[in-house]
């Protein structure tokens, strides 16, 4: 999928482009009605078109920044898909 991630740095690029704070699961924010949205599985929270929804640590849902990503069991943390999440919340492919 183009997304390169160091294990040991915790890091991630697509590119040139570091892409690590977009692998952590963001609690969903109120969205305008411009933007195309999609429900999670409470039929309530909401996420951006093309971010996927995750369970988090309070036990709702929260938007991982990324489509069709891997959440990750830390419900922290969010991995792209075709990767693995490890036990220290990085990636791997």
């Amino acid at each position: 999928n183009g997304y390169t991630c160091d294990v040991a740095l915790g890091t991630c690029t697509k590119g040139d482009k570091d892409v690590t704070d977009h692998l952590v699961v963001q609690p969903s924010k109120r969205v305008s009605y411009d933007v195309k949205t999609v429900f999670c599985n409470d039929g309530e929270t909401e996420c951006p078109n093309g971010y996927t929804c995750c369970r988090d640590i309070s036990g709702g849902y929260s938007c991982c920044h990324l489509d069709q990503a891997i959440c990750c069991s830390d419900k922290v943390h969010c991995c792209p898909m075709g990767s693995t999440c490890n036990s220290n919340g990085t990636c791997q492919e």
